[in-house]
């Protein structure tokens, strides 16, 4: 199981998906709700300024030019700065004009908190400050602006939104102090609007089909205004957008009406990372196991909240890398569907080994206690019975974790949590299973005379046994044999060591003397196949009759929901 989980482990790194813990691929497969950035997961992260709303061009361009913290000298190429794609589409959008930047005075970082970001400039004997951030945060700061004139900027600002545009409001202030506070901020003049477009990826698109496809609900959280967030979320094929939350709407409710909200609501806009936690954390009162992605210091603690954090391995902190579960090396939202598939397939082999691995044990036993029970000699040596165990099963069972994803594994619901990883089924399988393969190999052996002949035959049923029922095991319920059986070229490795090895214990004169063996007739040996046939066949039959009584459970279970 260990190996099955690292090969797992390296499958998914091989895809950029980079998990830290070996449980997380478990967790992964239980996925039932990813919650994701919007900015470089969902959208491009190739900001473009579309539109600039204003009377006051120059002004607007000189607030660009100057609000920012990636440029910092005049002989800058535009094509040498790096950094925060907002501030680096305003300065592609000003690129060509030939502005110089005003000495900087002081500096109000931006932060999610308040939304804006403000920057004091010498102005001959005065200071100005020049403010960019949310347009309705400014708009509440700026002066002598009628309600009317108020109102036509909104306006304006939900238009672009409409269009899933990012909308930056931009303000500024003469004065005569030198020092630059949130409370100093009020009295701005505000001057104009700029859109900003990030397109979404064509393969977030692609995968939200299929997280839904695999009963996985997606919800998108972004700082963005609510317009914005809906055009995008629509854009991108989420299911519940007609409602969003905003964050002060998530502030005035209780932590209950927040659960009720979760589960009918896709889309936050204006969020903080408190709020992101607070998300998670309702979700998880719904007994949802929750993804969440983050990339800044502060998303921290809905990461570790998490079932599971996924932090950005290009953009993100080394906080959130640490509090995450798996890191993205390519920040695609696309990767995270991947590792989904990917750890269900991981937790369905998982399942097939022990499925496997149980029935041949079980038989081993049972045959030693049916012979004591009859007081018949022990029918297997101790070094027999070692190598069944240390030999055919690891070699066997090793295989069936290199199996391909099943057809269904991003159709099906996620799996419960709340189920084992041994069902009720599993349990009836491991009985019969065992029982195929002990009673009809001890009662074929006993048809000859001679310990070693007997134990030869009894050895050889029961690895001819295990080898037949590790093929059956490849599918829980459809056919073993099917168009995917040569893809698993691990299987036939496993199967060729096999065949070598139980060649050189039956015939060889060493392996003889070693194990304890005689050499077996042409007849012995069809007899022992016909054995192994037979397992085939019935288990077969099995899962065919099976998938049909769960189907007829299934949809009368639905008809009686619908009811």
């Amino acid at each position: 199981m260990t190996m099955i989980l690292s090969m797992g482990v390296k499958e998914m790194a091989d895809e950029n998906a980079i998990i830290k813990g070996m449980p997380a691929v478990e967790t992964l497969g239980s996925m039932t709700v990813i919650c994701s950035d919007k900015t470089g997961t969902l959208t491009k992260n190739e900001m473009t300024v579309q539109a600039v709303v204003t009377e006051e061009l120059p002004l607007v361009k000189e607030i660009m030019n100057n609000c920012q913290e990636l440029k910092t000298r005049d002989e800058q190429k535009i094509e040498t700065i790096h950094g925060n794609p907002t501030e680096l589409a305003l300065l592609k959008y000003i690129a060509k004009e030939e502005q110089q930047l005003k000495p900087v005075v002081a500096k109000i970082p931006f932060s999610s908190s308040y939304k804006y970001m403000a920057t004091m400039h010498a102005d001959g004997e005065a200071q100005v400050i020049f403010v960019k951030g949310a347009p309705e945060v400014l708009l509440k700061k700026a002066a002598d602006l009628t309600n009317e004139e108020k109102a036509n900027w909104e306006k304006q600002g939900l238009d672009l939104a409409s269009k899933g545009q990012r909308v930056l409001g931009f303000g500024y202030k003469q004065v005569s102090s030198a020092e630059l506070t949130h409370d100093s901020l009020t009295g701005l003049t505000f001057v104009g609007l700029a859109g900003i477009i990030d397109p979404p990826k064509e393969s977030a698109v692609r995968a939200v089909e299929q997280a839904q496809q695999a009963g996985i609900s997606v919800k998108m959280i972004t700082g963005d205004h609510k317009a914005t967030a809906q055009a995008i979320s629509e854009q991108i094929g989420l299911k519940h957008t007609s409602i969003i939350l905003e964050g002060t709407d998530i502030d005035e409710m209780s932590d209950e009406e927040l659960a009720e909200a979760v589960g009918v609501v896709d889309v936050y806009a204006r969020t903080t990372p408190e709020h992101k936690l607070r998300i998670v954390t309702a979700l998880q009162k719904q007994e949802e196991v929750v993804g969440m992605t983050g990339d800044g210091v502060n998303d921290a603690p809905a990461l570790k909240q998490a079932d599971i954090g996924i932090a950005m391995g290009i953009k993100g902190s080394e906080v959130s890398k640490q509090a995450a579960d798996m890191v993205l090396a390519d920040d695609n939202f696309y990767t995270i569907v991947k590792a989904v598939k990917e750890g269900r397939r991981i937790f369905d082999n998982l399942q097939k080994t022990i499925n496997f691995f149980l029935p041949t044990a079980l038989a081993q036993g049972l045959i030693v206690i049916l012979a004591m029970l009859m007081n018949q000699p022990l029918p297997l040596t101790p070094i027999q019975i070692l190598w069944v165990n240390m030999v055919t099963t690891i070699t066997l069972s090793y295989a069936i974790g290199f199996e391909q994803a099943s057809r269904d594994t991003m159709t099906r619901p996620p799996r419960d949590t709340k189920r084992g990883i041994l069902s009720g089924y599993s349990f009836f399988r491991i009985v019969y299973v065992s029982l195929l393969i002990m009673i009809p190999a001890y009662f074929l052996s006993m048809r000859f005379e001679g310990s070693a002949l007997q134990q030869t035959i009894l050895l050889q049923s029961i690895v001819l046994g295990q080898a037949v029922y590790m093929i059956n095991c490849r599918e829980t319920f459809d056919p073993a044999i099917n168009r995917r059986f040569f893809e698993n070229k691990f299987l036939f490795i496993s199967l060729g060591i096999l065949f070598v090895l139980q060649l050189g214990v039956v015939f060889l004169p060493l392996g003889q003397q070693l194990i304890g063996t005689t050499a077996l007739n042409l007849v012995q040996q069809l007899l022992i196949l016909g054995n192994a046939l037979l397992l085939f066949l019935i288990v077969e039959l099995e899962k065919r009759i099976s998938k049909e009584i769960f189907k007829r459970k299934e949809k009368t279970a639905i008809r009686y929901q619908n009811d």
